[in-house]
């Protein structure tokens, strides 16, 4: 008796439960939360994470050198500045491998001339070497490095998670968020380069002009090629898209035109080697010293270059099947008659068109390089889609 009464008890209890999970399974309020949490919660984790154990490497001591080349006045003073900022917080493994990782490193380290030549290519960046600047009295120039890495990627998880309550998708951050690390959005903010603050403007940028607020997001545009002069390709893209949708042609045309023009002044100012050299460099023979590097043009290795980051990019990288799986997802949503508005879908296209124009441009292989464009199609592909679970089946 004793027995089927605890068998009943436990019965009932069970019931309970798993009427309790039920109703919570259904509560749009909650699972929206539990969404939202979630994607916070691993955007916290890397930042977290950065602020720790960040991954000091080649570029981040570049940056660095560049923000200091205002106040040294030779190579040597230069080289020795930098890697005392750099030593007083990297490990010493990372410092290793940053001086004798590679035959390329080594050099750097043991020549200070042709550390300073490098630069170049790096001083660029401009409004990202200024940030750094104006962060160096508050922080130290390492410290300032790692926060534009950490700061930019919690407003990146920001923008997203208000962009997908706007839209009612709370719950697509269940899918976006590993999407995202896909993408390689780990990478981008453990490696301190200017990636994340560009994934943070540019971001915004998409926000904007997919809520129509065109000037604002030219606005972020133009900004954007002050952190990275290569996200041209982005405004080009949309410009393209202008054109092709119909949309006002005004503002993305001058955003366009000024954004070359800076472009080409940052270049020329900051002493860029042009794009045939720094292809050469990237892309087909890294070189020791960039001082008067200025090689013929080759056919031969202009074909060695793509053929190498293409093999590059399939073998060793997640952006092209992640591009190819969101062009599905896409198609998948049209099909389905759920491809979202015309603005949503004009900004697809471009960014979808921005991918291989990158590539294209200059064919780089690392995720990040593409990050701007697959975390905006993939935002657009759940804004768009709004999946929910707190439906149950053929009730959707």
């Amino acid at each position: 008796m004793a027995q089927s009464q605890g068998t009943a008890i436990g019965w009932a209890m069970g019931t309970g439960a798993a009427e309790a999970l039920g109703r919570a399974a259904s509560n749009r309020t909650l699972l929206d939360r539990i969404a939202a949490v979630f994607f916070l919660a691993i955007f916290l984790f890397v930042a977290a994470y950065t602020w720790v154990r960040p991954d000091y490497n080649w570029d981040m001591v570049a940056y660095i050198a560049s923000a200091l080349e205002n106040r040294t006045e030779t190579p040597e003073q230069l080289h020795a500045e930098t890697w005392k900022a750099v030593s007083e917080g990297a490990r010493e493994a990372q410092l290793y491998n940053l001086q004798y990782g590679n035959p390329y490193n080594r050099h750097q380290w043991e020549n200070p001339a042709d550390f300073e030549s490098q630069l170049p290519m790096f001083r660029v960046k401009l409004g990202y070497i200024e940030a750094l600047r104006v962060l160096e009295p508050i922080t130290g120039i390492t410290r300032a490095a790692i926060l534009l890495s950490v700061l930019p990627a919690l407003g990146f998880a920001l923008i997203c998670l208000f962009w997908l309550g706007r839209e009612n998708a709370l719950q697509g951050a269940i899918i976006l968020a590993p999407a995202l690390i896909v993408a390689d959005v780990f990478h981008m903010t453990t490696a301190v380069t200017p990636d994340m603050l560009l994934a943070l403007v540019s971001m915004g940028a998409l926000y904007l002009l997919a809520r129509k607020q065109d000037i604002a997001a030219c606005l972020l545009l133009f900004l954007s090629v002050f952190v990275r002069p290569d996200n041209i390709i982005l405004i080009f893209a949309l410009l393209l898209t202008a054109i092709a949708f119909g949309w006002r042609l005004l503002p993305i045309a001058l955003t366009f035109v000024a954004s070359f023009a800076a472009c080409l002044l940052i270049s020329k100012l900051g002493g860029h080697p042009g794009w045939w050299a720094h292809f050469y460099f990237s892309c087909v023979e890294i070189q020791n010293s960039m001082t008067n590097f200025h090689p013929d043009f080759s056919l031969v290795a202009f074909i060695k270059g793509y053929a190498r980051g293409a093999a590059v990019a399939l073998l060793d990288n997640d952006w092209p099947p992640l591009f190819l799986a969101i062009l599905a997802g896409w198609a998948l949503l049209w099909r389905a008659g759920r491809a979202g508005t015309g603005r949503e879908n004009a900004l697809m296209f471009a960014l979808a068109i921005g991918t291989l124009g990158k590539f294209a441009s200059f064919p780089l292989p690392d995720d990040r390089f593409y990050f701007v464009f697959l975390a905006g199609m993939a935002m657009l592909l759940v804004v768009m889609w709004k999946p929910r679970f707190d439906i149950a089946p053929g009730k959707a």
